[in-house]
């Protein structure tokens, strides 16, 4: 579902995008880290986990169900970066096709059985020692300013919107993606652990 419209996508890109700044450079780090040269962004919004990665070198694909937001996307990013109007539960792409791909904080606001979903498309077009990278919330134990904002920003973006976070917090937010991951080799907090990102690497095939 496209939850965005024109006036969504500009108060997104003036908004959301500058608060997660400090996400985004962190997952382009770790692609570096783990050797990504490539990386498809899903749920991409405006593009600016895509530019940022362009900016590091990696070659970048953003796909996004809301025909606003790829618009808006292609309008500010450098032409090399493809963007691709499409739904994140049955991505457009043959098995193992990118050495990474990024789903960061786009499954919070769907239902369970399309997160699940998402996590198992973005493995699938991983090829095999590639990297998938996820970040999403972090429910702290004890509250922090941090998640104080968190859930104002989560509750304005609309109530079915909202009532998914609530759901994913109280199922223990990323955690619960952890047995849908294969061989996870970085967890790393951001934002006071308001937020985790998982690295998890796709088995290579035996010889």
């Amino acid at each position: 579902m496209s939850y965005y419209g024109r006036a969504s996508a500009r108060l997104y890109s003036l908004l959301i995008d500058p608060l997660l700044r400090k996400l985004r450079e962190r997952i382009t780090s770790l692609c570096i880290a783990e050797g990504v040269t490539a990386a498809l962004d899903i749920a991409c919004a405006t593009g600016a986990q895509c530019r940022s990665l362009h900016s590091a070198g990696i070659r970048s694909t953003g796909i996004d169900l809301a025909p606003e937001m790829i618009a808006a996307a292609r309008r500010i990013s450098p032409p090399e970066i493809e963007y691709l109007i499409g739904s994140a539960l049955e991505l457009p792409f043959p098995d193992g096709t990118f050495p990474g791909a990024i789903l960061s904080l786009c499954l919070h606001e769907h239902p369970f059985i399309e997160q699940d979903r998402m996590v198992a498309e973005a493995v699938r077009v991983t090829r095999p020692g590639g990297a998938v990278i996820v970040a999403e919330y972090s429910p702290p134990r004890r509250p922090r300013p941090e998640w104080w904002l968190i859930n104002a920003i989560e509750r304005v973006a609309g109530k079915e919107h909202f009532r998914n976070f609530r759901k994913f917090v109280r199922a223990g937010g990323i955690v619960r993606f952890e047995p849908l991951l294969p061989s996870i080799g970085r967890r790393v907090p951001i934002f006071g652990g308001g937020v985790t990102i998982l690295v998890a690497r796709v088995p290579k095939r035996a010889a």
